[in-house]
């Protein structure tokens, strides 16, 4: 019988933990009752509309399809860099920068050139995934349209091979604020 997990392509790598065991996440019910990722490996492009106690969101996907479950870790290793830079003593910003190879490995994708290209397109899926809400985040009421993120850059190290080397992440102000909120709310639930 085959084994239906993925390969572990990188066994040696520090991994990032985030302790939320204690954290009851009260406030955040509607966004768990409304998935914003699909689980089609296809292109799922059907708009989706969800309404539950006064909360609405309506999730909208770019020609490129819905941002799917396997996007979502690109956004746990964004929130995971936020996180190491507010242990640093930062200030947060929603734009991370950090290098493609690192995220790869992390995520455990491949690291040849089809992971980058594949990479590319989760980037394009995520930004082109549109979400109009009125859920509370960190607190307060908005009735807001944005993208999972705002923008990515990717900085190409040679023209000729197109490998790109570093990428630039701005997280969408929805994202960030609940992100922060959660994490200012919990310091100590976070940790290297």
């Amino acid at each position: 019988m085959a084994n239906p997990l993925l390969p572990v392509r990188h066994p040696e790598k520090d991994l990032f933990i985030c302790d939320f065991g204690e954290v009851i996440p009260k406030s955040d019910i509607a966004s768990m009752e409304h998935p914003l990722f699909t689980l089609s490996t296809k292109p799922d492009t059907a708009i989706r509309n969800y309404e539950h106690n006064g909360n609405t969101v309506r999730i909208a996907p770019s020609a490129y399809g819905l941002a799917t479950i396997h996007d979502k870790d690109i956004l746990i290793y964004c929130i995971s860099q936020l996180m190491a830079g507010l242990n640093q003593g930062e200030t947060p910003s929603r734009k991370i920068r950090f290098k493609a190879h690192d995220l790869l490995v992390t995520t455990n994708r491949q690291t040849s050139g089809q992971g980058y290209k594949l990479l590319r397109q989760a980037f394009d899926r995520l930004h082109g995934t549109s979400i109009t809400t009125n859920i509370k985040t960190n607190g307060q009421e908005v009735i807001e349209g944005f993208h999972i993120i705002d923008a990515y850059k990717i900085v190409i190290d040679d023209p000729k091979t197109k490998r790109m080397i570093e990428l630039e992440v701005t997280l969408s102000e929805w994202l960030y604020n609940s992100v922060i909120g959660v994490l200012w709310k919990n310091p100590q639930k976070c940790s290297f």
